[in-house]
């Protein structure tokens, strides 16, 4: 990623997407050979966490592994931003003090960066063999080529989940997570918002004002709620946040919070406009029924004369 640029990619986990990455490393084995290991990577916050694995020996590595970006070999793709060869691990100045050359007994290494539309990088796309000497400049030109396939892919999928105005999920991700394993067990806590008074910003001022006013609730969200939180526009001024393993009364925190900087932000207070919100949790509602239980809590702030928040 460029600095200080994060990739939203917590909805990859509730989707089928291993199975693109599945399929890329087979293609990638199918055209380059029959080789050790091949794996995507997920590169953020200066980690590096394994995606998807196709090994072909004993390793004690696995899909979900997270390490320190500057212990692994996808630094030099990431950094450089180029596609990287490494001849013979075991003597490149770069690899050879490495622990993962002694740890993997590594003899060769390739790897390329996978870029999104926005310039930023996703990860990389990389081939690992105990053999030296085993790529070449045809092995970064075929893994180049089918990052940027996988690039594609990961794009595609993200405008699926995605409002496209304020780039929080959509209802697509909603039923997605709704039906996921995760959604089984624990309690989880819906916060619905709806706006006050939004439809004088459209009548009086046109909705491109209206959807820069959408814009800075959006922003509001992502900015307070916390990690294991999901924030969704699920139509017109409709927005809510799930929370994954939050009661309603812990969430309540973050509810108030975000109404909070609702009335400090200037952009929404010349409009005058203002937040109401309702939260449900699982402890007492269940989970096919948590969004009619949230959204009547939240028509409870508006008749309450709004800007709060009703459990």
């Amino acid at each position: 990623m460029k600095e200080g640029e994060e990739v939203e990619t917590s909805w990859l986990e509730t989707t089928e997407f291993s199975r693109v990455f599945a399929d890329i490393l087979s293609i990638a084995n199918d055209l380059i050979g029959d080789n050790e290991t091949f794996y995507v990577s997920l590169i953020e916050n200066e980690r590096m966490t394994l995606m998807e694995m196709l090994v072909k020996s004993d390793t004690s590595f696995k899909a979900g592994d997270t390490f320190l970006l500057q212990d692994t070999y996808c630094q030099f793709p990431y950094f450089s931003r180029r596609p990287t060869i490494v001849k013979n691990a075991k003597e490149d100045e770069r690899t050879k003090h490495n622990k993962l050359t002694h740890l993997l007994n590594a003899g060769s290494y390739a790897g390329v960066p996978i870029f999104l539309k926005d310039g930023t990088t996703f990860g990389t796309l990389c081939a690992i063999n105990k053999r030296v000497n085993t790529y070449d400049d045809k092995t970064a030109q075929i893994l180049t080529k089918l990052a940027s396939f996988l690039s594609y892919a990961i794009e595609t999928e993200r405008l699926l989940v995605q409002d496209g105005l304020t780039s929080l999920y959509n209802r697509i991700y909603w039923k997605r997570i709704m039906s996921s394993e995760q959604i089984r067990t624990g309690v989880h806590a819906l916060l619905m918002i709806d706006l006050d008074k939004f439809k004088q910003v459209n009548d009086q001022f046109g909705h491109e004002t209206g959807d820069h006013v959408l814009k800075e609730v959006a922003s509001i969200i992502q900015e307070v709620i916390p990690q294991g939180a999901y924030g969704f526009r699920f139509g017109g001024d409709e927005f809510g946040v799930l929370f994954l393993r939050r009661s309603a009364k812990e969430a309540a925190y973050f509810a108030e919070k975000i109404i909070e900087q609702s009335v400090m932000n200037e952009k929404l207070s010349t409009h005058d406009v203002c937040l109401s919100a309702g939260i449900a949790d699982t402890h007492i509602t269940a989970s096919e029924t948590l969004m009619r239980e949230a959204d009547q809590l939240l028509y409870r702030s508006k008749r309450s004369g709004g800007c709060r928040v009703s459990l």
